[in-house]
């Protein structure tokens, strides 16, 4: 069965709505955005697909999660990730050669370049909502899949070939 990495914006966003301060277009592309990460995350639990996280996510999950909400909502979070049996989090230790070396070859940031080598070494699928992250993945040719720029349908496609993989 193939795998995916599951990027910090996707997950953020399956757990918060935009803002409606947000400009009309931009608001309506986010709210959509939030609705294909829960189907997202819905369907990778379905098929039992396996999630990588890089220990470095749930660290990036808490802070964004108790700067914009609240400790408690940040706790739950990790924690349900921590719980899920599909999710696997993926520690320093193990990647942490393939990090630098990663560095080296995109010119990612700290956090992006956790997600792009694990990727890149357990040859699954990174998802994401950061279009530069993405662009930077695909040249290390890695398979992404960006959230943003991809319809519901095509999304359930990728997701049961993930699974059946």
């Amino acid at each position: 069965m193939g795998g995916v990495v599951l990027d910090t914006s996707v997950i953020i966003k399956a757990v918060l709505k935009p803002g409606k301060w947000l400009p009309g277009s931009v608001y309506e592309r986010e709210l959509e955005t939030h609705r294909k990460s829960r189907l997202l995350i819905r369907l990778l639990n379905e098929k039992g697909v396996e999630v990588l996280i890089p220990f470095a996510a749930l660290v990036e999950i808490a802070g964004v999660l108790t700067r914009l909400v609240s400790r408690d909502l940040a706790m739950e979070v990790v924690e349900s990730l921590r719980a899920t049996r599909s999710y696997r989090i993926v520690y320093e230790e193990e990647i942490r050669d393939h990090v630098i070396e990663t560095a080296l070859s995109t010119g990612s940031s700290g956090f992006n370049t956790y997600f792009i080598a694990i990727a890149k070494l357990y040859n699954a699928t990174l998802i994401t909502d950061d279009e530069p992250m993405s662009i930077r993945t695909e040249r290390v040719g890695v398979n992404t899949i960006l959230v943003r720029k991809t319809g519901t349908e095509e999304l359930i496609a990728k997701i049961n070939e993930i699974s059946r993989e």
